[in-house]
């Protein structure tokens, strides 16, 4: 038998064949992550993202869709006012048509002398007109005809005919005036107002959300250090107090109070954690960037400080400003003012319909296009018609329920503002009361955190001295670590109230300069 040799062993063996199959593994395996890249099933750690306040108000109102959809509302009021205006529209109408027809007949002036019953008649006709509504109630329209015909009967053979008519239509009573005509087209035109105002009342509350989000992600932030520092603090006495067991100056049961105190602050340290990432995740949603992963979104490292100083409020000023100002009640004010003109138009129902109707025209006959065209220009040949139409239901039950049921939604319209000055005027209030209390809370939180930190200097002073356990000590610490949180949310709390203010008065979007308004186009 044929044994392989030594060299053939070797390059079958697994070991040989190893370093061949990790390659192809790995190639493998950078291909299926270079496929997975642009499924955005694999993102890259981006680099953190420093923001002021203003910033990412700025990315919010460019990408948070909320703002997007305003934007294609008032959009949509814009189109439907130019689909209103153009019932004012001039209409242009062009006509041409031309039919052929063959049949029998036993009439003695169509058979004539030629004793043949087979009739054979064309004829061929263009006409162009003009149709316009009037902004006051009526319309007209202006018709211009041309005519040719052939038939076996005829004794002008071709004949051309031509007319030039002048109708009109005009309401007297139901449906006469601009006040009645035009009031699809108002309030159309002040539905682009509502959708302005709607748009002005999402961009504020957008940033109220992103300035609340960002200072919760500043307290996280800054909770977490605080967190992370008291878990520092405890393991530095653990430290301390195995030195002391060891030296013989604590009992070994300290030891086991000190790592207690320790193992409670990383769970501290842990949730304070999600919570940083809990208020990141509510930013990233609210910012909504561009080209962000899903998976792997920016850090997001908030670079503006915290307003620490007392702001004057003239309170009787404020309201004033709120109520002027807050687009909820202009918004509901054009509501108001639509629902007037749509009860203004359920009363012109009541009216009867008396219509004015007339038409003038010329006419012009001839065997050619120039006799025709001079019997239409030499104004011989004209036709004149006027009358009344008078249309009146029974009853009118209809028009009288429609009248009362736009009459109720004006009350209720009325009664709907009244409320929304009510809230306005309570949120202005609420807003002042929480901007005077959080500040205040400023001051007492400091003044609790700073005797903490004196109690804790004395704590650490009295446990070199063996005057208190190490159970006493992280209790002060404890102490100081919570002050410094109360310090720190009532910081963060009064700036929320603030941007909460300006808010609930209006003035959100001069304070960070943003135009949102959108002029109205005219009727």
């Amino acid at each position: 038998m044929n044994t392989p040799s030594k060299k053939a062993q070797l390059e079958n063996s697994p070991s040989s064949q190893a370093p061949w199959r990790n390659l192809c593994l790995t190639l493998l395996g950078l291909l299926s992550l270079s496929c997975l890249k642009p499924l955005g099933l694999y993102a890259e750690n981006p680099a953190p993202l420093s923001l002021s306040l203003s910033k990412a108000i700025e990315l919010a109102l460019v990408n948070n869709i909320d703002i997007q959809v305003e934007r294609e509302n008032i959009h949509l009021s814009r189109f439907a006012f130019q689909i209103e205006a153009a019932q004012f529209d001039t209409t242009l109408t062009l006509d041409t048509r031309s039919n052929r027809t063959v049949r029998s007949s036993t009439s003695g002036i169509e058979i004539g002398p030629s004793g043949t019953t087979k009739i054979v008649q064309e004829n061929q006709r263009i006409s162009a007109g003009l149709n316009q509504r009037y902004r006051w109630g009526g319309n007209y329209d202006l018709n211009l005809g041309q005519a040719r015909s052939k038939a076996s009967f005829q004794t002008l053979n071709p004949t051309m005919s031509g007319n030039l008519v002048f109708s009109f239509t005009q309401p007297l009573l139901k449906g006469f005036g601009s006040e009645i005509t035009e009031v699809p087209l108002r309030i159309a035109q002040r539905q682009i107002a509502i959708s302005e105002s709607a748009f002005q009342a999402q961009v504020m509350n957008i940033i109220l959300s992103v300035g609340t989000a960002y200072w919760d992600l500043v307290f996280q932030r800054k909770n977490l250090e605080i967190q992370e520092q008291a878990r520092e603090s405890a393991k530095q006495l653990l430290n301390s107090v195995r030195a002391k067991v060891d030296s013989g100056l604590l009992a070994p049961i300290e030891i086991l109070v000190a790592d207690s105190g320790v193992a409670s602050l990383e769970e501290a340290v842990i949730i304070a954690q999600k919570a940083v990432q809990d208020t990141e995740d509510l930013l990233h949603i609210l910012l909504n960037l561009p080209a962000q992963s899903f998976s792997s979104p920016p850090t997001i490292l908030p670079s503006e400080a915290p307003i620490e100083t007392e702001k004057t409020i003239d309170e009787e000023s404020v309201l004033k400003w709120a109520l002027a100002q807050r687009p909820e009640i202009k918004g509901n004010q054009f509501l108001r003012q639509n629902q007037t003109l749509v009860v203004k138009r359920a009363q012109d129902q009541l009216s009867p319909s008396l219509d004015l109707v007339g038409n003038v025209g010329l006419n012009g006959l001839g065997s050619d296009f120039s006799n025709e065209t001079d019997q239409l220009s030499s104004g011989s040949f004209h036709q004149w018609e006027a009358g009344l139409v008078l249309s009146f239901p029974l009853g009118n039950r209809e028009a009288r329920a429609a009248l009362k049921k736009e009459k109720t939604a004006l009350n209720k319209a009325v009664l709907i503002e009244q409320k929304i000055v009510q809230e306005i005027v309570n949120e202005t209030k609420e807003g002042i009361r929480r901007v005077r209390t959080d500040f205040q809370r400023i001051e007492t939180t400091r003044r609790s955190r700073l005797l903490s930190a004196e109690k804790l200097a004395a704590g650490n002073d009295r446990f070199n001295l063996g005057l208190i356990s190490s159970h006493d000590l992280l209790e002060f610490q404890d102490d100081l670590a919570d002050a410094k949180g109360k310090e720190l949310k009532a910081i963060t709390d009064y700036n929320k109230s603030l941007i909460n203010l300006e808010k609930v008065t209006g003035t959100l979007l001069s304070r960070y300069r943003i135009d949102a308004s959108q002029g109205a186009p005219k009727p």
